[in-house]
C-alpha cells in the first residue's frame, strides 16, 4: 500500500501533465524556498532541518541536470 502522502504526490504530479505544466525543479526549489520564508515564524529548527534537506536534494538533482545540458 502506498503512503497516503506519495500518493498525494503522485495525483499532483498526475495533475502536472494533464496541464502540460512545464514546471521542474528549478520552480520546486523557488516555491519551496519561497514557502519558508513565509512560514519562518512557524517553523521549528527540526522543520528547517528536514526542509533545508529536501531543498538540498533538489536543488542538487537541478544543478546536475543544467551541467549534462
Amino acid at each position: 500500500m502506498i503512503h497516503p502522502i506519495i500518493a498525494l504526490f503522485e495525483e499532483r504530479a498526475g495533475l502536472l501533465d494533464v496541464q502540460r505544466s512545464k514546471a521542474g525543479l528549478d520552480e520546486a526549489v523557488a516555491n519551496l524556498a519561497a514557502w519558508m520564508e513565509l512560514a519562518r515564524d512557524h517553523l521549528t529548527e527540526d522543520d528547517w532541518a528536514v526542509l533545508g534537506e529536501i531543498g538540498g536534494v533538489l536543488y542538487r538533482e537541478g544543478a546536475s541536470r543544467r551541467r549534462a545540458g
